[in-house]
C-alpha cells in the first residue's frame, strides 16, 4: 500500500475508533510500531494536530475540532457511497471496480458500530444488474478519457439497420445513461452538428492525439435538446401534436428527452407539442406504441395513420416470419 494511503487510514482509525497506541495502530495497519511513529510525524508536519499521550492509558488521539472535519463521511454519505457504487455497477459503470475498491478501504477502517450501520444499508438497496460486455466497458472508458482531455475520435457507427457506416471523426462532449442504454454526444465532423451515438452501435473507436475545443458547462439534456430541436421555430411547416391519455402515461411521455424541446402544453389529460413533421413522423411513432391503447392521437390524423401502418407491419412480420 502507498505511504499515502497507509497515513490516510491511521486517521480514519483515529477518528473511528478514538484513542488508540502504537501497537494498535501497527496490528491494525500490519505495520511495525516503529513506522507508525514515522507516519504520525509525517502528519504532524502536514497540520495534522495527533495528540501523543504518554504514559498508561495514553495513546494516540485527535481533538475533536479535527474529528469533526469534513475530512471524514458521516453515516448518510458513506451510504449515498455504497448505494452510488451499486447502481453504478448494475448500470455497466466502466469504473465500478475501483469505485468498490475505495468503499472497501474506507469500510476497513470504520469501527464496528460504523460498519454495521453501512451494512444494513447495503443490504437495503440492491441494483437489478443488466448485462454490459467488457467491449462496451472498454468504449465507455477510452470514449471517457477522450472527453475529459478534449480528444478527437474516429469512430466506425452502425446505423439502425444494423449497417456499418464508413469511419466518422467526432469531438465527445458528454457521456449519459439512459434507460438501460450508454449514449455520448459528440459533434460530428461529417454531419457537422452536434450528434447522439449509442455507444453499443460503436463498432471501433480509435483515440487520437488531436485535440479539439469543448464546449463548457453544457449538460447532455442541453446537447440533446439542441441536437433535436435544430430547426428554426419559425418554419411555417411545423405542425402540431396532440396526445391523450392517463396523466401517469402522459408523464412518461412528456419526460423523454427527445420529445421536451418540442412540448408547449402538459395538462392531466393531454400533452400539446409544436414540431417539425420530420420529428413526428421519425420518433413518436415508435414511441406512442410502447404504450399500446393507454394513448391516443388526438392530433394530426397523419400521425395516427403513421402508427397504424406500423402495427401492420408488425402484425405482417409476425404472420410471416423470415429469417434475417
Amino acid at each position: 500500500m502507498p505511504k499515502l494511503d497507509y497515513m490516510l487510514s491511521l486517521l480514519w482509525l483515529l477518528r473511528s475508533r478514538g484513542k488508540m497506541t502504537a501497537e494498535q495502530l501497527a496490528e491494525a495497519l500490519e505495520v511495525s510500531v516503529r513506522t507508525v511513529y514515522r507516519y504520525v510525524d509525517l502528519l504532524c508536519q502536514s497540520g495534522v494536530p495527533v495528540v501523543a499521550e504518554p504514559g498508561h492509558g495514553g495513546g494516540f488521539t485527535l481533538p475533536d475540532s479535527f474529528r469533526e472535519s469534513p475530512l471524514f463521511f458521516d453515516t448518510n454519505e458513506l451510504k449515498a457511497m455504497a448505494h452510488s457504487a451499486r447502481i453504478a455497477s448494475q448500470a455497466g459503470y466502466p469504473f465500478a471496480d475501483a469505485l468498490e475498491h475505495a468503499l472497501d478501504k474506507i469500510s476497513h477502517r470504520l469501527n464496528e458500530d460504523q460498519g454495521e450501520e453501512l451494512r444494513r444499508h447495503q443490504t437495503g438497496l440492491e441494483a437489478v444488474p443488466y448485462s454490459t460486455s467488457r467491449e462496451i466497458k472498454r468504449l465507455l472508458s477510452d470514449l471517457e478519457e477522450a472527453a475529459a482531455h478534449s480528444r478527437v475520435c474516429c469512430i466506425q457507427y452502425a446505423n439502425t439497420t444494423g449497417d456499418a457506416e464508413r469511419m466518422r471523426r467526432i469531438h465527445p462532449y458528454r457521456l449519459a445513461y439512459r434507460t438501460n442504454r450508454w449514449y455520448v454526444a459528440a459533434y460530428c465532423e461529417l454531419r457537422g452538428s452536434v450528434r447522439m451515438f449509442r455507444v453499443d452501435r460503436i463498432e471501433q473507436l480509435e483515440v487520437t492525439e488531436e485535440t479539439f475545443a469543448r464546449p463548457e458547462d453544457v449538460t447532455f439534456i442541453e446537447l440533446a435538446r439542441d441536437t433535436l430541436a435544430g430547426h428554426s421555430k419559425t418554419d411555417a411547416s411545423w405542425v402540431t401534436v396532440r396526445i391523450g391519455g392517463d396523466s401517469d402515461v402522459l408523464e412518461s411521455i412528456g419526460n423523454q428527452y427527445f420529445v421536451q424541446p418540442f412540448l408547449t402544453e402538459h395538462t392531466d389529460r393531454e400533452l400539446r407539442f409544436e414540431m417539425p413533421p420530420s420529428v413526428m413522423l421519425t420518433y413518436m411513432p415508435h414511441l406512442l406504441l410502447s404504450f399500446g391503447t393507454l394513448v391516443s392521437v388526438l392530433e394530426p390524423s397523419l400521425l395516427g395513420e403513421r402508427i397504424a401502418e406500423l402495427c401492420h407491419e408488425i402484425a405482417e412480420h409476425h404472420t410471416n416470419p423470415k429469417l434475417p
